[in-house]
């Protein structure tokens, strides 16, 4: 197991890591991209108050309404609205990252709903699941799911192994479409997970956990292959802002490398405060994260979700 009670990272005013500069200055173009998930995922949130909630959502109906083909798109709404949870969750997601602007968010939705048409996310869950083991990028994925019914909260919790990320192999051995849509496939079970808990509660859950586990990693080869390789890493994982808003709540970098508080360095100023404040580096474990998911025993049974040959069980 992991040792819990470690100093972690919150800002960039508190980076404790000591810092070494060599080899150029070319490893922070791969430190920035690196961290892009968390940016990307860690979306500026705009909040509203009840009224003006209320009057964002309508102005939003009324511009679906106004969409030219909303008649053939709104049964796909209602099933996008279902998978994460029901309610306003999935409208208010995309206002909240769109700057609370109706028009622009109906366009966005109506593009993610062509989106899910085109890559499958309309199957139900048992045929989304079995789509998920199934595609043959799914060995070379060292990510499992814990549902939100195993955690205190609710939160569905993504963790993965990184030192068993393959990242040029795998870039290799598909094409580009073909990994893109495995990636949302695998956004779309983080989906799935939501709302089920959303659901199982009768409320909201707040988000999924992300957890990334650097222990093994070997950190300057694994930025040298993610600068190789970046144009393509931002391409694939572009479609998490695109198409499945708002969907983390924390997200944990355990174990985390000296170059985890440069990485920290380079993406942090790009976020808000709020984005800021859903993100943990540490050298272990944080107490917040076992307290989150139960205790160290749930945190072992984590871990033992991949295995340490990278394999999700």
């Amino acid at each position: 197991g992991m040792l819990l009670r470690r100093s972690l990272i919150r800002a960039p005013a508190h980076v404790s890591f000591p810092v070494r500069h060599r080899r150029g200055h070319s490893w922070l173009a791969a430190a920035a991209v690196a961290g892009a998930a968390l940016a990307s995922a860690s979306q500026c949130d705009s909040e509203l108050d009840d009224s003006e909630e209320a009057t964002a959502l309508a102005a939003l109906v009324q511009s679906l309404r106004r969409l030219a083909d909303w008649a053939s798109l709104e049964p796909a709404w209602r099933q996008f609205r279902h998978a994460r949870g029901g309610g306003d969750a999935c409208a208010l997601a995309y206002l909240r990252t769109g700057g609370n602007d109706p028009e622009a968010a109906a366009v966005r939705i109506a593009d993610t709903l062509s989106f899910r048409q085109a890559n499958g996310l309309v199957a139900d869950d048992a045929e989304l699941w079995r789509a998920v083991e199934e595609h043959p990028a799914r060995d070379r994925w060292p990510f499992a799911y814990l549902p939100g019914s195993e955690v205190p909260d609710g939160s569905p919790v993504c963790y993965a192994r990184l030192s068993q990320l393959q990242v040029a192999a795998t870039l290799a051995a598909f094409d580009e479409e073909e990994l893109m849509h495995f990636v949302a496939l695998w956004f779309e079970g983080a989906q799935r997970l939501l709302g089920d808990s959303s659901r199982r509660r009768g409320d909201p859950v707040r988000g999924t956990y992300d957890v990334y586990d650097c222990a093994d990693l070997s950190a300057w080869s694994f930025l040298s292959e993610v600068r190789a390789h970046r144009p393509a890493i931002k391409r694939i994982f572009a479609i998490g802002s695109e198409h499945f808003p708002d969907l983390l709540y924390k997200c944990y970098v355990l174990n985390a490398p000296t170059v985890a508080a440069l990485v920290w360095r380079c993406v942090a100023p790009f976020m808000s405060e709020q984005a800021q404040a859903k993100v943990c580096i540490s050298r272990g474990v944080p107490p917040e994260l076992a307290e989150a998911l139960g205790g160290e025993a749930a945190v072992r049974r984590m871990v033992a979700l991949v295995s340490e040959e990278g394999e999700g069980v």
